[in-house]
């Protein structure tokens, strides 16, 4: 999720509040000590600054938590969440004997896309494809952009079937999508799962990129497939 200047401005119109609650209260204390002398206890003023500075950073420390677990331009959570989750998600997953699919998904020619259309594009690319995974899979499935045009999907599971259909849509959205580009995308999607294939996050996440390699290897091979052959006719 990104920051948008009205947030920082927001953020400025805070302090300039504080700032201007600590000049009343300074006049009004002056006033006080004016007509009937100091008197601390009614008005401890250096107490009251640090309240409204502990006030002010408690309001947003959700704000600095939220982004500190996700990823600036989707707003999906990002590899440290991942990480820190997964031993609870596993610990949930045993407690309720379902398994954790573990979906590595890589845009094919994510490149290509960047060349010929620009980087800003490319971001919108991604944006969208955030949204349609999100769409896609349920609130308890954790969903993450890994890296680049990399995306990762944790799902629970105890039927393969309910599994596919989220995959499948995902599939069917993105072919429905209007892209602006008019083309085509597509992802290669590797897959691993717990407890069948390894038990940590690092095990899983190797055997499902190695899945994943071998899908990308078969889409690029029937690519060029198709080339040849539109060139032979």
């Amino acid at each position: 999720m990104k920051l948008k200047a009205g947030n920082a401005l927001g953020y400025r119109g805070r302090v300039i509040s504080i700032s201007c609650m600590a000049a009343v209260l300074l006049y009004i204390r002056g006033i006080v000590e004016k007509d009937f002398g100091r008197v601390p206890e009614l008005f401890p003023f250096p107490a009251i600054i640090p309240l409204l500075l502990a006030w002010y950073l408690g309001k947003h420390y959700d704000k600095y938590v939220y982004l500190s677990t996700r990823d600036v331009l989707t707003g999906l959570y990002n590899r440290r969440y991942i990480s820190e989750q997964f031993p609870k998600l596993r610990t949930y997953a045993d407690r309720k004997k379902v398994n954790i699919a573990i979906l590595l998904l890589d845009v094919n020619d994510f490149k290509e896309v960047n060349d010929h259309y620009g980087h800003e594009y490319g971001d919108r690319v991604l944006e969208t494809l955030s949204k349609l995974l999100n769409d896609s899979f349920d609130n308890k499935d954790m969903i993450a952009r890994w890296g680049g045009d990399e995306f990762l999907v944790l799902s629970l599971f105890s039927d393969e079937t309910i599994l596919n259909n989220k995959i499948n849509h995902f599939k069917d959205q993105m072919k429905r999508e209007n892209w602006p580009h008019k083309g085509d995308l597509s992802v290669s999607i590797g897959e691993a799962s717990y407890p069948l294939d390894a038990d940590h996050l690092k095990e899983l996440i190797v055997k499902a990129d190695s899945s994943m390699y071998k899908v990308k290897m078969n889409y690029k091979q029937m690519r060029a497939v198709k080339s040849e052959e539109s060139i032979q006719h």
